[in-house]
């Protein structure tokens, strides 16, 4: 791991091929392994927090499907890195939910959801994916746990910033680095998980980033406090 001189993102220096991805190192894969990794470093721990997951609801919108339906206007919205699809299950109609997922599986599953609904699930890297869809075509764009798969975050941002459309919303949760918890824990925080974790942001990086694509960027109220191992911001064009 590695920072960078100038705008201070912690990232790994190598990093897997995208190749690697779409087979053995995609995120439906690597999540199974991590949790199995967990219950067997920290048994107790990992199972509360199992049992326990209801808390992320307690501030409202805890998925994509609701924070899109809170602050996203109806019409195609778009989840990058959508995996099966079932975080989109819950729009309400009005909404056309679009996918782009590196996982050839977990892609055929959700073009099964997306397309009965309208929408459409591109078989690709997040930052290629993005270049199959027209400018200014989504309403919303999850990257629900996205950016921090990504090797190429900026290119990605960048990409999402041309397909939203000037009154859209983008939502974004990553891993939080600076959270006490992985002060304690150390290199068994559970942020931590090589090699698919590729990008560790803070909440000053994250806003950097952000801003140099052509965001606003507002964190909610639980998303970027030193307790929550987590970030939740809401992103929106700048004009």
């Amino acid at each position: 791991m590695v920072q960078c001189a100038d705008c201070g993102l912690i990232y790994l220096e190598w990093v897997p091929a995208y190749g690697e991805l779409y087979d053995d190192l995609a995120w439906t894969h690597q999540h199974k392994r991590e949790e199995q990794r967990r219950l067997e470093q920290s048994p107790i721990l990992a199972r509360i927090d199992m049992m326990t997951r209801w808390r992320l609801g307690l501030f409202g919108d805890a998925t994509p499907a609701g924070g899109l339906t809170s602050w996203a206007k109806p019409g195609p919205v778009l989840d990058v890195g959508c995996s099966s699809g079932k975080a989109f299950e819950a729009l309400p109609a009005g909404y056309i939910p679009h996918g782009i997922e590196i996982d050839q599986t977990a892609a055929a599953k959700a073009r099964v959801l997306f397309e009965a609904r309208g929408g459409r699930i591109v078989n690709a890297d997040g930052v290629s994916g993005l270049e199959q869809f027209p400018a200014e075509c989504f309403s919303g764009v999850s990257l629900w746990s996205y950016l921090e798969h990504e090797a190429r975050p900026r290119e990605a941002l960048e990409g999402v910033r041309r397909v939203v459309r000037p009154d859209g919303i983008v939502l974004v949760k990553v891993p939080n680095f600076d959270c006490w918890n992985r002060s304690v824990l150390g290199a068994k925080w559970p942020g931590f998980r090589h090699p698919d974790h590729v990008q560790y942001f803070t909440p000053p990086t994250l806003a950097r980033l952000a801003d140099a694509t052509g965001f606003d960027v507002r964190f909610r109220l639980y998303g970027r406090i030193p307790v929550n191992d987590n970030m939740y911001a809401i992103l929106r064009p700048r004009h």
